[in-house]
C-alpha cells in the first residue's frame, strides 16, 4: 500500500524531570525542503491519516519510532510497575535500587540507539521545542561530530590545576566558552552550540564540573587520592599534557604484535600492527605519535610518561614486505597481489603458517582475534591409520593443534559447511587450513561416522588420495601373460586393457572399459575371462561307472559369467568367444525355449544373453550366484527407472565388467547408473549425487566438485581413443556385425527361400538358368536388408536397419567420418531418408550423381568437420575415389567378390589417410549374406575382375546348394 501523501519523520528532545534526562518526541509532516512548525505528533491516528503502515516501513525508520515510544514515561511506569504493585509514579518505582537500576540501563540503551539513528539516517532534530511548535527556531545540527576530550595538568607548590578542554575536527575549545547540553552519560552524547555530537572515550559527567569554569584546582594534600581514583580509568584512553611535572620519554618498540581486522566491503581480513612502547600501544593504522599519562607509583609524586612513536617502526614493516606481506591500505597489510586469492582468511593462515619466521622476526603473534574469537596458532600434527574390514576401511584420523586433541569426524561438519573457525573446548578457535577442504573434502562428503571413527567404502579409495599419513593402494598391479587358449594376438594397448581388468578383478572392484569402438573391447574382455579361469585352477569329479571302479577327472573350474548385450550382438559375441576362446563351455540363452537351459548356467563358463531377456527372466536369474556379470554397450542401463536396471542389479555375481564407448550419453544420470552397477553407491544414493555431483556440475558448473567426479571414478573407467592407441593398432581393423532379422521380416524371408529351394535345386537334374539364379538371390539378399526393397508397401521392419543406425548414431556422437557402401542405391535411400529425419548432414554418390557433383560432394566431405556420413553405391563410387578423412568403412550388404570390397575400403585406406581404418560388415544371420561370408572365408570366391551384379561365376552356382540349405 502506497501513503497516500508524502511525508518525513521529524524528532524533538526535551528534559523529562519523571526520568531526569532528555527524551525524544517522533512527529510527522508533510514533505518539504524546509520544515517551519511541528503540529502533529507520529500517533498511530494520524500516521493512518498519512495512509503510512507501520510494517511497511524501513527497518530503521520503526527501529527510532520504537525507541521513541519506549522512552515515554508511561511505557517506562509500566514496565517496570509490575514487580511494585503499589507505586503510583516513576519515583515511586525509583526507590528500589535495583529497579532504577534497570530502569537506567533501559533509558540508556534506547537513547543510544536513538541518537546514532539520527546521525545515521539524517532524521531532522529540534532541542526543547517551545509551544509555538516552531521547529525553526529550535533546529539542531545532525552531521557527524566527535567532540575529543583533551586533560591539562598544571602543577604548582600550592597543588595541581585540573583543565579540560575539547576538540572538534582541528579546533579545541573550553566547554565553558560555549552553550552545552549533556543528553546522555555513557556514551556520551551532546549539543555543543546546537550540534549534536558524540564525546569520546570519556563519561559525560566528567565535563559537568567545566560547564562553569576553565579549571579545577586540587590541593596537595588531596593530589594523590584524586589522581589514583580519576586517572586510571580515562589515563589510557585520553591523551594527557602536563606542566611542573618530572617527564619520564620512552621512544623504544618494546614488542610488536599484529591483529586481524575485517575488510566487509572485500570480505578478507588484513592485519593490523600494535607497537608497544613499555606500557602503551600505539596502533600503526591511526596518524597518533605521542601519548602521555600521569605515573603514581611513587606517592605524592606523580610524573608524566611520554609516549613518542619511532622511526623505528619501518624496520617491522620492511620485515613484513621480505617474508610476503605488504600495505594495501591505510596502513593495513595483506598478501601481495600476485599471491592473493579468494580465501578471506587468507592473511591469517598466512601468518599462522609462517609464525616462527615472524616471531624470529621480532613480532608477537599471540592472542591472535577473528571478531572476539581468539585463534590458536600453535603447529598442528595429523596421525591416521587404516583397517580394512571387508569392503569397507576403518579411518582414524587424529588432529593435534597444541594440546588439543581433534578427532577428525568432529570436523566433518565443517569441512562440508566450509566454515574455517572450529570452536575447541575453551572457546579459543583453530582456524582449519585451506587446502583441507578439497585435501579432505571427498572423504568428509563420502564417509559415515561410526564411534569417532570414518568408515569408506573400499572402491570410493581416491577420497584418500593426498592424504600421504594413509597409503591408499588399493587396486593390484597384476602381470600379464596371454595363454595358449587365447587365440588372437593382443596389441600392446590391449593387454594394458587386460592387466588393468584383472587388476580390479584381483581387487574385488567393478571396471568399465570405455574404449572407442573397434579397439577390441570384446577381445580383452575375453583375455580377462582366459587369465580368471586359469587362477581358478582344477576341480576333481569322481564318476561312478560300474561296481568295482570310480573315474576321476580333472576339469577347470567353470567361470559362469553372466554376458549381457543387446539382442543384436548375442550372436556376434557367442562367434567371437568361438573363435578366439574355442575351449570355452558356451550356451546363448535366448529364444523361446531358452529356460530349458537355465540348469546348465552352474557349469558353464560362458552364457551370453540379452538385455529384454534379463528383465523377463530375472526370477530365474536371480537364484543364480555368478561368478562375472558383464554388461556390453552398458549404456542400456542408464535409465535409473527402467527394469534393465532394476533387474540387472538383483543378479548376484562377485565381479563386474561393464563395457561402453560412450558411458555418457545425455547427462551425469547415465554415469551414476553404470558406476552403481560396477560398484554399487561409489557415488551415493541418487539422492546424494543429485545434490553433491549433478546439480553443482551441470547448474552450476562448479569445476571444483566436476574435478572431484573425476578423481572418483577415474580408476574404474578405461578409456583410449584411436588417436591415443594410433601407434599401437593394425591399419586396417575389420570386424563382421551379425544382426538379427524382425521376426516377420524372418518368416518372410524363409518363406521365399523354401521358394527359391524349390525353384533353383531341380531334382531332375537338370541345371537351373543364370537368370533365374539373379534374380531368385537378388530378391533374397534384398529381402536379408529390409523388406521395403522388395515391396515398398510392406509394414515389417528390419532388423538390420535397426543395427545399423543405432551403429551410426553412436559414431555421429563420437564426431566419426564414415563411408557407407550398398550394392542396391534403394538400400541406401533408407539410411539417407534417416539422416534427414535427425536432422544429420551427409554426402552421396550414385550412379545418378554427375561428375561435378561428385567432386564438390568429396571435396564437402574432405574438408569441412560436417558431414560426417558418406553414402556410396557399389557402381558408382568402388574405384577412383579418394576419401582419406574417413575411419569408419561400413559395408551394408556382401559383395559376391571379396575383390570388390576391398576397392571399396581402398576409397579409405589409402596414402595420405592418417587415421586408422576400421571395417564393418552388417550381416543379417542365418540368410544367402551369412553364406556369402563363409564362402569368402573358404576362399571359395576369388574372382580379380569386378563383377557386375547380373552376372554369376562359376563357385556360386557350384555352391548353390550350400547358399540356399539351412
Amino acid at each position: 500500500m502506497e501513503p497516500t501523501k508524502s511525508f518525513q519523520f521529524c524528532f524533538d528532545i526535551s528534559f523529562e524531570k519523571n526520568l531526569n534526562t532528555y527524551i525524544p518526541t517522533a512527529y510527522i509532516v508533510e514533505k518539504t525542503d524546509e520544515i517551519k512548525y511541528l503540529d502533529k505528533k507520529a500517533s498511530p491516528g494520524v500516521m493512518q491519516s498519512f495512509g503510512i503502515v507501520l510494517d511497511d516501513l524501513d527497518s530503521n525508520s520503526k527501529k527510532i519510532l520504537n525507541a521513541c515510544e519506549s522512552l515515554k514515561p508511561e511505557f517506562v511506569f509500566k514496565k517496570f510497575s509490575a514487580k511494585i504493585k503499589s507505586a503510583k509514579t516513576i519515583a515511586d518505582l525509583q526507590k528500589d535500587s535495583k529497579i532504577e537500576f534497570a530502569i537506567r540501563q533501559h533509558l540508556k540503551f534506547h537513547l543510544s540507539s536513538f541518537y546514532s539513528l539520527i546521525v545515521q539516517e539524517q532524521f531532522p532534530l529540534s532541542f526543547n521545542l517551545g509551544p509555538e511548535k516552531d521547529f525553526y527556531r529550535s533546529k539542531v545540527g545532525i552531521v557527524p561530530l566527535e567532540f575529543e576530550p583533551q586533560i591539562h595538568f598544571d602543577k604548582h607548590e600550592e597543588g595541581i590545576t585540573y583543565t579540560l578542554s575539547l576538540k572538534e575536527n582541528e579546533t579545541v575549545f573550553l566547554p565553558m566558552n560555549k552553550n552545552v547540553e549533556i543528553l546522555l552519560d555513557e556514551p556520551g552524547w551532546l549539543i555543543i552550540d546546537k550540534k549534536l555530537g558524540q564525546l569520546k572515550e570519556l563519561n559525560a559527567k566528567k565535563l559537568s564540573p567545566f560547564l562553569k569554569k576553565k579549571s579545577i584546582e586540587i590541593p596537595s594534600k588531596l593530589v594523590d587520592n584524586y589522581f589514583k581514583s580519576f586517572i586510571p580509568e580515562i589515563a589510557k584512553k585520553i591523551d594527557i599534557e602536563a606542566d611542573g611535572f618530572e617527564v619520564e620519554l620512552r621512544d623504544k618498540i618494546i614488542s610488536c604484535t599484529m591483529q586481524p581486522v575485517y575488510d566487509f566491503f572485500k570480505n578478507c581480513y588484513y592485519l593490523n600492527l600494535y607497537f608497544d612502547y613499555s606500557g602503551y600501544q600505539f596502533d600503526a593504522s591511526k596518524i597518533k605519535k605521542t601519548h602521555s599519562f600521569v605515573d603514581f607509583s611513587i606517592a605524592n609524586e606523580p610524573k608524566i610518561i611520554q609516549f613518542k612513536r619511532s622511526a623505528d617502526e619501518t624496520l617491522y614493516t620492511d620485515k613484513l614486505n621480505e617474508i610476503g606481506l605488504s600495505k594495501v591500505k591505510n596502513e593495513l597489510f595483506g598478501l601481495s597481489s600476485e599471491t592473493e586469492n579468494d580465501d578471506s582468511y587468507a592473511t591469517v593462515q598466512f601468518v599462522i603458517e609462517n609464525r616462527k619466521e615472524l616471531e624470529n622476526s621480532g613480532f608477537t603473534i599471540q592472542n591472535l582475534k577473528l571478531e572476539s574469537k581468539e585463534i590458536i596458532t600453535e603447529d598442528y600434527s595429523i596421525s591416521a591409520s587404516k583397517d580394512t574390514n571387508g569392503d569397507w576401511f576403518d579411518i582414524k584420523i587424529i588432529i593435534t593443534v597444541g594440546s588439543y586433541k581433534i578427532n577428525f569426524s568432529e570436523i566433518i561438519p565443517n569441512i562440508k559447511s566450509k566454515e574455517r573457525l572450529f570452536a575447541l573446548p575453551d572457546g579459543n578457535y583453530f582456524l582449519i587450513p585451506l587446502e583441507w577442504f578439497s585435501k579432505y573434502g571427498s572423504l568428509a562428503k563420502l564417509a559415515k561416522t561410526e564411534n569417532g571413527a570414518l568408515l569408506l567404502r573400499k572402491s570410493n579409495f581416491t577420497a584418500l588420495d593426498g592424504i600421504s599419513e594413509i597409503d591408499n593402494e588399493v587396486i593390484s598391479h597384476v602381470e600379464y601373460n596371454a595363454s595358449d587358449l587365447l587365440k588372437a594376438t593382443l596389441r600392446p594397448y590391449q593387454i594394458d586393457g587386460v592387466k588393468w581388468l584383472l587388476g580390479h578383478f584381483n581387487s574385488n572392484l567393478g571396471a568399465c572399459l570405455a574404449d572407442d569402438m573397434g579397439l577390441g573391447k570384446t577381445l580383452q574382455t575375453l583375455a580377462v575371462l582366459v587369465a580368471v579361469q586359469e587362477q581358478l585352477g582344477f576341480t576333481t569329479k569322481t564318476t561312478n561307472f560300474d561296481l568295482f571302479a570310480n573315474e576321476t577327472t580333472v576339469e577347470r573350474e567353470p567361470l559362469k559369467t553372466l554376458i549381457v548385450l543387446p539382442s543384436s550382438l548375442v550372436f556376434n559375441w557367442f562367434n567371437e568367444a568361438t573363435k578366439f576362446t574355442p575351449h570355452f563351455s558356451k550356451i546363448q540363452y535366448v529364444g523361446n525355449d531358452r529356460k530349458q537351459l537355465a540348469s546348465r548356467l552352474d557349469s558353464t563358463d560362458l552364457i551370453f544373453t540379452s538385455y529384454s531377456i534379463i528383465h523377463r527372466d530375472i526370477s530365474i536369474l536371480e537364484k543364480y550366484n555368478f561368478r562375472y556379470l558383464i554388461l556390453d554397450e552398458s549404456q542400456y542401463i542408464k535409465n535409473k527407472n527402467s527394469k534393465i536396471f532394476k533387474a540387472i542389479n538383483k543378479i548376484s555375481t562377485g565381479h563386474k565388467i561393464a563395457l561402453s564407448g560412450t558411458p555418457i550419453e545425455n547427462s551425469l544420470d547415465d554415469l551414476w547408473s553404470q558406476m552403481q552397477f560396477i560398484n554399487p553407491d561409489i557415488l551415493g544414493s541418487y539422492a546424494f549425487f543429485m545434490e553433491n555431483f549433478k546439480n553443482p556440475i551441470e547448474k552450476k558448473q562448479n569445476e571444483e566438485v566436476l574435478t572431484e567426479l573425476k578423481n572418483l571414478i577415474q580408476p574404474y573407467i578405461l578409456r583410449r581413443t584411436k588417436e591415443q592407441v594410433l601407434k599401437d593398432l593394425p591399419e586396417l581393423t575389420e570386424q563382421i556385425y551379425y544382426c538379427d532379422m524382425d521376426p516377420e521380416q524372418e518368416k518372410l524371408y524363409e518363406k521365399e527361400k523354401s521358394k527359391a529351394r524349390n525353384s533353383l535345386l531341380k531334382t531332375d537334374g537338370s541345371s537351373p538358368d543364370k537368370i533365374s539364379i539373379i534374380n531368385t538371390l537378388m530378391k533374397l539378399r534384398q529381402l536379408s536388408n529390409h523388406p521395403k526393397m522388395v515391396d515398398q508397401e510392406s509394414e515389417i521392419d528390419s532388423g538390420k536397419y535397426i543395427a545399423v543406425t543405432n551403429y551410426l548414431e553412436s559414431l555421429v556422437k563420437g564426431k566419426q567420418k564414415i563411408i557407407i557402401f550398398s550394392s542396391f542405391v534403394t538400400n541406401l535411400n533408407f539410411y539417407t531418408d534417416w539422416c534427414k529425419e535427425n536432422k544429420i548432414e551427409f554426402c552421396e554418390i550414385t550412379g545418378e550423381t554427375p561428375s561435378d557433383k561428385r567432386e564438390q560432394q568429396v571435396k564437402m566431405f574432405q574438408e569441412k568437420e560436417n558431414p560426417l556420413l558418406f553414402f556410396i553405391s557399389l557402381k558408382a563410387g568402388g574405384v577412383g575415389l579418394n576419401i582419406t578423412k574417413a575411419s569408419y568403412v561400413l559395408f551394408l550388404d556382401p559383395w559376391w567378390n571379396p575383390f570388390a570390397e576391398k576397392q571399396g575400403v581402398a576409397r579409405a585406406h589409402r596414402i595420405g589417410q592418417l587415421n586408422k581404418v576400421n571395417v564393418i560388415r552388417f550381416i543379417s544371420k542365418n540368410t544367402v549374406e551369412e553364406k556369402i561370408i563363409k564362402l569368402q572365408e573358404n576362399k571359395k570366391l576369388l574372382s580379380d575382375s569386378l563383377l557386375e551384379e547380373s552376372y554369376i561365376n562359376d563357385e556360386i552356382e557350384a555352391n548353390l546348394d550350400y547358399i540356399l540349405n539351412s
